[in-house]
């Protein structure tokens, strides 16, 4: 750069154009300064609008938490909690009177022997009208068959068991006549085992009455029976219905036919009686069933006319 005489700078190239525009009297145009300062306002704008957001959303949570609450509208009280009564104490099971205790039961008066009253081996007493004079009176209790006479004296005539085994002994009853026996505790058994308890022979002790002898006469014609409707090949459970049947039909027409000779009885006509009783006998004996049996008395007295 050349320094003049004037003070000031030489003239450049240049420097005409720029007197010129100079001297026209017009501002110079702030083109770039215009460009820098216009996104700098909008940013500033946009964080003014952003913190004063903020600042009223933080007044406005600051204010609802302080605001004190709604009281109540007028002419309804505020509701008060009930206060709660205690509940009483349990009594405590230690500080509670003993209970009393029962009286023991008064040991009964000791037995006293007399008509129509026994006592059991188990101290039991059973009370019954008493027989007549010269009369006996059976009594049956906890399986065992008392006779009584009328002074109270008693007597055990309790059977003697002649089997112990629960086929045996319904055996039995299915054999002796006037015996009451079930078919169901009889059928529905393994017939293997029922052959072999039929194939068994009864030991006799040595001792047996009479009567038990004739039972042990009949359990052993039955067994027989049984045995051969088996080889002839029947079932047991058929015997024994066919037996339990032929001994309800024998019992009807007994009793049927003993009805008849009773009533002729009570009418006074013996003599009509005796032949019914007569009739009655062969109508049994053509049907095969069981002889046809009259109360002892009657029996009797058929014979002594």
């Amino acid at each position: 750069m050349a320094w003049n005489g004037s003070g000031g700078a030489a003239d450049s190239p240049r420097s005409g154009e720029s007197r010129s525009a100079a001297g026209c009297g017009a501002k110079p145009r702030p083109v770039a300064s215009a460009r820098a300062k216009g996104p700098l306002r909008g940013a500033l704008a946009a964080l003014v609008v952003v913190v004063g957001a903020g600042l009223a959303w933080w007044l406005v949570s600051r204010l609802a938490s302080t605001e004190p609450a709604p009281e109540p509208a007028p002419g309804k009280p505020a509701a008060v909690p009930k206060p709660t009564a205690p509940k009483p104490a349990k009594a405590g099971t230690t500080n509670a009177p003993a209970k009393a205790e029962k009286p023991a039961k008064p040991e009964p008066p000791p037995f006293q022997k007399r008509p129509g009253a026994m006592q059991l081996p188990d101290g039991k007493v059973l009370t019954f009208p008493a027989p007549k004079e010269g009369e006996i009176r059976k009594v049956y209790a906890y399986g065992h068959m008392y006779e009584c006479d009328h002074l109270g004296n008693f007597k055990d005539v309790t059977p003697r068991k002649l089997f112990h085994t629960a086929f045996e002994g319904n055996f039995l009853a299915l054999a002796v006549e006037g015996k009451t026996f079930i078919p169901a505790f009889l059928t529905g058994l393994d017939p293997k085992e029922v052959r072999a308890m039929l194939e068994k022979n009864y030991q006799p002790i040595g001792d047996e009455t009479e009567e038990e002898m004739a039972q042990l006469k009949a359990y052993d014609d039955m067994r027989c029976a049984a045995l051969q409707y088996m080889e002839e090949g029947g079932s047991f459970d058929d015997f024994v219905m066919d037996f339990a049947n032929y001994e309800k039909k024998s019992r009807e027409t007994n009793a049927m036919c003993l009805r008849e000779v009773m009533t002729l009885c009570k009418e006074g006509k013996i003599q009509e009686a005796k032949e019914m009783a007569e009739a009655a006998t062969k109508l049994m004996e053509q049907k095969g069933l069981r002889p046809f049996k009259l109360p002892p008395h009657v029996k009797a007295a058929f014979e002594s006319m």
